[in-house]
């Protein structure tokens, strides 16, 4: 395990838990969609396949061929063969001998699935999942719903088919209609079916949770270019792939795409990136301390701090002469402190034609170099990300606690980098970015350069991500401090 990233695993396992681990593409399922997490995850581990164009149709009614086929995918894959051995033969009939086989489907069961083809009913699909149950409950901590009590029409269900509701309902795996009611007779989509078998899936795995799984894994840079050969690792079900699971190269971690193991977890490629200058300098200083040749005082003291994201008392002794003071206490203080920088920018022209020029703003002078050198990084690098406007140092009151008081937070394009909070803009005017010039893209180089020097961006600084339409964000803001 890395040692710069162990403060921060817990944070992001935690995070994983609430955000997806790696968003894919398709052109009529988008991440908006009510089941788009079950159906990626679900294609993920080759429950469910796209169609040719590498759309998912979610909306398409599921067939009984096709769930039984889902079903054997997901839960005794081990029998179901390709294709069936005769060619005239239906291209589920695989499935079918496969359901049959593992109990799913009875010899003379009241379930009609002679026409492979027909679409199947959320009665239908409850006693299916009802077989596959594992026989202890995970909701033992809790009082389980009633059927009987809550689904309006669950006394006009089939006999035969009650029992199987009352279970399926209890475990949380289906739920009622708006209407109050189960709807036993109404057929299934593609979304509707897979978001059952994947709650089943959570169901079973809760009573193997801690087992292990042996996963392939592929470790990449945010390029997708490999940067070591493929492993094979041993994943706990109920757990992460992580640091403590997974041989990271040198000078290398995880990214927060941490993946979940379930029991169909078999391949997983994992998002890494390049430690800092600062990170693989706390290593090496680790190593150190752990050698006797460094005391947890020195190490509080290296230069290398300088270059962490958000607050520390080596910040605070460059900044204000003394680790325990965290601000200026006036602005006659503060002002005494300021310097003025000029560096190279990019504008653009009236015809949109990127040209050379310069900004000038102020600064905290123990940062007017680090200043210049973050934003020549960003003039020569390749982006060219242009910048008409950089603001620094402004002193806002004796009450504020922002770092523009301090001079160590800087404001890039205002009015195309807006501060928002849910999708109400606070100031500035837009954030388009890819479509404005002058908006800052969250991968941009500008967003890029600012991090590998310890600063902090506003778009994602106090937010889970940097989408515009929750949160806080301030898409302008960059601060040394985090603030």
């Amino acid at each position: 395990m890395k040692k710069a990233c162990v403060c921060l695993l817990s944070l992001l396992v935690c995070l994983s838990l609430v955000l997806p681990a790696g968003a894919a593409a398709y052109p009529d399922l988008d991440e908006s969609h009510w089941a788009y997490e079950q159906m990626d995850a679900a294609r993920s581990c080759g429950v469910i396949t796209g169609l040719p164009d590498g759309s998912m149709a979610p909306d398409a009614t599921l067939s009984w061929g096709q769930y039984l086929t889902m079903l054997a995918r997901a839960f005794y894959s081990g029998g179901l063969s390709a294709a069936p051995s005769d060619p005239a033969a239906h291209w589920a009939q695989g499935a079918l001998q496969a359901a049959l086989e593992e109990g799913v489907l009875l010899s003379g069961d009241f379930l009609d699935f002679s026409n492979l083809d027909a679409p199947l009913t959320r009665q239908d699909a409850a006693v299916l999942l009802f077989r596959l149950l594992p026989e202890e409950r995970s909701d033992w901590w809790w009082t389980p719903p009633d059927a009987a009590a809550e689904l309006s029409d669950f006394a006009a269900l089939p006999a035969q088919y009650q029992e199987a509701v009352a279970e399926v309902y209890a475990r949380g795996i289906v739920t009622g209609l708006p209407d109050g009611t189960f709807g036993g007779g109404r057929t299934l989509t593609r979304a509707d079916g897979t978001v059952l078998l994947m709650r089943l899936l959570d169901e079973r795995d809760s009573a193997l949770r801690g087992e292990t799984v042996d996963v392939l894994v592929h470790l990449v840079d945010a390029s997708g270019r490999a940067i070591a050969p493929d492993q094979i690792c041993q994943g706990y079900i109920g757990g992460y792939l992580s640091e403590s699971t997974v041989n990271i190269p040198d000078n290398y971690t995880l990214t927060g795409s941490y993946q979940s193991v379930t029991s169909l977890t078999r391949e997983a490629t994992l998002v890494c990136r390049a430690l800092t200058q600062a990170e693989m300098a706390y290593n090496a200083a680790l190593d150190q301390v752990s050698a006797g040749l460094m005391s947890w005082e020195e190490l509080e003291n290296q230069d290398f701090w300088l270059q962490f994201p958000g607050e520390n008392t080596r910040k605070y002794q460059l900044l204000f002469g003394s680790a325990d003071k965290r601000r200026f206490a006036s602005q006659e203080e503060a002002s005494a402190a300021m310097t003025q920088v000029t560096v190279p920018v990019w504008h653009l022209d009236g015809a949109g034609n990127k040209v050379a020029s310069t900004c000038t703003f102020t600064v905290h002078a123990a940062l007017a170099q680090e200043a210049t050198a973050i934003f020549t990084e960003i003039y020569q690098d390749p982006e060219q990300f242009p910048i008409y406007e950089i603001g620094g140092y402004s002193w806002r009151g004796d009450s504020a606690t922002g770092e523009h008081n301090c001079g160590t937070a800087l404001d890039l394009n205002a009015n195309e980098n807006c501060q928002v909070r849910d999708g109400q803009v606070l100031a500035g005017s837009l954030w388009q970015p890819g479509v404005n010039p002058y908006s800052i893209p969250a991968d941009s180089s500008v967003v890029r350069i600012f991090a590998q020097h310890g600063w902090s961006w506003g778009g994602d600084a106090w937010a889970y991500d940097s989408d515009i339409t929750s949160g806080y964000h301030d898409y302008m803001h960059f601060s040394y401090m985090g603030g």
